[in-house]
């Protein structure tokens, strides 16, 4: 979950699958504590499971999974933007960028994965998003600022 965490835009397919799979193991955990409890009065062991999940939790939801990735991946992404070179799909830092285009203002786009139907990604803007915000019409792109001359986008389908 903290690794899916830490694209640009939560990848809704990890995602779900993690939430699904926390599920089944958080009800093999209540069963297993209540059966530590009552036959052996253990609970310390049984704090540790749920304290992980609230920290997950805690931590995907202030998004420190995506600015640390964003931080690793800082120097790879500012080389790429030198020349905004169309190339094949690769890894720039963490981020498996699909396609990379020069954006209409000035400055990068790195399509990378995580949008369930909508594209998203890493900007490099040095003159600015023209659309902060979400995106108003199909096609459109809205961004968030990240810090600087960076912003994540989400390109409406």
């Amino acid at each position: 979950m903290l690794w899916a965490s830490a694209a640009p835009v939560v990848d809704f397919v990890y995602v779900a699958l993690a939430e699904f799979g926390l599920l089944i193991l958080g009800g093999g955990w209540v069963v297993l504590t209540w059966i530590g409890f009552v036959r052996y009065r253990a609970w310390r062991a049984s704090v540790l499971a749920p304290a992980l999940v609230v920290v997950t939790i805690v931590l995907s939801s202030v998004s420190i999974p995506f600015w640390i990735g964003f931080q690793v991946s800082k120097p790879a992404l500012h080389d790429a933007a030198a020349d905004c070179a169309a190339c094949e799909p690769r890894h720039i830092g963490i981020y498996d960028v699909q396609m990379v285009r020069a954006a209409e203002e000035g400055g990068c786009l790195f399509f990378t994965q995580g949008g369930l139907i909508d594209s998203v990604g890493i900007a490099y803007l040095p003159s600015g998003a023209p659309n902060l915000g979400e995106p108003r019409h199909d096609g459109d792109i809205g961004y968030r600022h990240i810090e600087g001359d960076w912003y994540r986008f989400v390109q409406r389908f």
